[in-house]
């Protein structure tokens, strides 16, 4: 008789258990910011974000035009580099975890940008 008891509260903590981990991620992705960066002949726009370390950053850049160098976009340090078609958003994201800044260029290293990023 205690079987039942005792298999319905192992269901239950299981279930808390489960439900518990699956607010986790609502909590860091609360945490999220996303900037729009566009590149053009002038370059990137904003050139300078700030940032937290440890807070996810998305970056969604968009290319307004084919009149520049902004086919690709890099992050040197982290070994990141992205086409960036006419018209198209990408997604880059980019958890710094620690202070100072993230640099990131257009495919010729003509337009920079830079990510600043203090302590969370």
């Amino acid at each position: 008789m205690k079987s039942p008891k005792l298999l319905l509260t192992a269901a239950a903590l299981v279930i808390i258990a489960v439900a518990s981990f699956a607010l986790i991620p609502n909590v860091v992705e609360a945490h999220t910011r996303t900037v729009k960066v566009r590149i053009d002949k002038n370059g990137f726009s904003p050139s300078s974000i700030d940032a937290e370390a440890g807070h996810k950053i998305n970056l969604v850049f968009r290319r307004a035009d084919k009149d520049n160098c902004g086919s690709v976009v890099t992050f040197p340090d982290r070994n990141i580099r992205r086409n960036l078609p006419v018209g198209r958003n990408v997604v880059i994201s980019v958890t710094p975890t620690q202070s100072g800044t993230i640099t990131f260029t257009c495919g010729t290293g003509i337009h920079r940008g830079t990510i600043v990023v203090s302590e969370g």
